[in-house]
């Protein structure tokens, strides 16, 4: 059904364009045959058709998803490194509630360290094999009250805590996949290696965040000279 909607887009555009082309065959040839005013009207037509043409192709352009499609656009690009996501905000991203602002006076100069250090656990691979990140266990690894931990999520985290724990999830799987974690295990083994309950909730959470499924993003790799197990 969503490939049957992409060739309808497509096929809506090419016809479009072929109509404009069409129609500007037909007026050139009008004003070509046309008596006294028909160079003057020529020069005008073109350059407003001109400008027409300029304007759709700058659109394309800009959305290749037109030509491409979606699905196509998307396997075309290179996924070589874990997608960069804006997930941190050097400011407040929503107004401070009157209950927070007792804690935002105790940590407003601490909010960029801590920010600092939860970057830095990202990067760990022990510790991304072994927790989640949950408010309780960044608590834990901060050595800092649950509820600073909370604040900073929820005024200075463009992601809920849930979301954000499954992006680390995924961004770690990538990394895995990338240095060639699939030559030997299951997509299955991956998913438990990154922490996930299930398969199901893997693929779900890899879908939601890198755009393709793990398979077609293992497909993908294997494509490029990495073997995969278990697609």
């Amino acid at each position: 059904m969503y490939e049957m909607g992409i060739y309808k887009t497509i096929r809506t555009w090419a016809f479009l364009m072929a109509s404009i082309t069409f129609i500007l065959l037909v007026f050139s040839n009008y004003f070509l045959l046309s008596e006294a005013q028909s160079t003057v009207m020529l020069n005008n037509f073109y350059r407003y058709t001109s400008l027409l043409w300029l304007f759709a192709l700058i659109y394309i352009f800009k959305n290749p998803v037109i030509i491409f499609g979606e699905h196509n656009l998307l396997k075309s690009i290179q996924l070589d490194k874990p997608q960069e996501f804006l997930i941190w905000s050097g400011k407040p991203i929503s107004l401070i509630e009157d209950k927070d602002l007792i804690i935002s006076g105790n940590i407003s100069d601490r909010v960029d360290r801590i920010i600092l250090t939860i970057q830095k656990l990202q990067k760990s691979d022990a510790l991304l094999s072994t927790i989640t990140f949950t408010a309780k266990n960044l608590s834990k690894e901060l050595d800092i009250p649950r509820s600073h931990v909370e604040f900073v999520f929820k005024y200075y985290c463009h992601y809920s805590m849930n979301d954000f724990c499954n992006l680390v999830k995924i961004n770690y799987a990538v990394s895995l996949m990338n240095d060639g974690y699939l030559e030997k295990y299951t997509i299955a083994s991956l998913g438990d290696k990154c922490l996930f309950n299930s398969r199901f909730t893997f693929s779900k959470n890899f879908k939601k965040f890198m755009g393709v499924s793990v398979s077609d993003y293992a497909l993908d790799n294997s494509r490029s000279g990495k073997l995969v197990k278990g697609v």
